[in-house]
């Protein structure tokens, strides 16, 4: 039996070509369709890491404030705390010469802000010379609250033989209209 060599060959490569279609080609097929995936799972993977790292960034910007957002928290309280304002007010006043006779909360509003702001309203009455006003005034200005003096009045006010005993000349009442606000 003499078997014809281009048969052979021509055999060898129609089974090659069919090995080739039927078990080769649909796992490069499968390989091609996993490296896509790959590709598609890296960029999201990058994508995500590029948005923690700038959030990371952006978290150490911000500790680098740290100091300003908490001067910006003790002008800007989220609760307003009287008793602070209060001492605040009394310490200012004695500090720049004033005698602090009164002092009222005369009203506390809501702003119509979608932030909630919240505006406080002081009376206050002081007792003193010209001089301690204005540097009660600029003490009040040069403070991290922010404070605006809304309306100042004044006379020659109401003075008890017990404040004569302190008062020198040119002493009158001040009154005071002050806002604040609270977030």
């Amino acid at each position: 039996m003499h078997i014809d060599k281009p048969i052979i060959i021509a055999f060898i490569l129609f089974i090659t070509v069919l090995l080739a279609y039927f078990l080769v080609f649909p796992a490069y097929q499968k390989f091609k369709e996993l490296q896509t995936d790959l590709g598609i799972k890296q960029a999201e993977y990058d994508a995500q890491f590029e948005y923690y790292s700038a959030i990371t960034q952006t978290y150490y910007d911000l500790k680098g404030y740290e100091e300003d957002i908490k001067k910006v928290d003790s002008a800007l309280p989220s609760d307003p705390s009287f008793g602070r304002l209060v001492y605040y007010f009394q310490e200012q006043s004695t500090k720049n010469g004033l005698m602090l006779k009164s002092l009222f909360l005369a009203k506390a509003s809501s702003s119509n802000s979608k932030n909630s702001e919240k505006d406080l309203a002081f009376s206050l009455t002081l007792l003193g010379n010209y001089s301690a006003l204005e540097n009660f005034l600029a003490s009040l200005e040069k403070s991290a609250k922010l404070f605006e003096v809304t309306t100042i009045s004044f006379g020659a006010g109401d003075i008890s033989n017990e404040e004569m005993k302190f008062s020198t000349q040119n002493i009158f009442t001040y009154n005071l209209q002050i806002n604040t606000h609270t977030y």
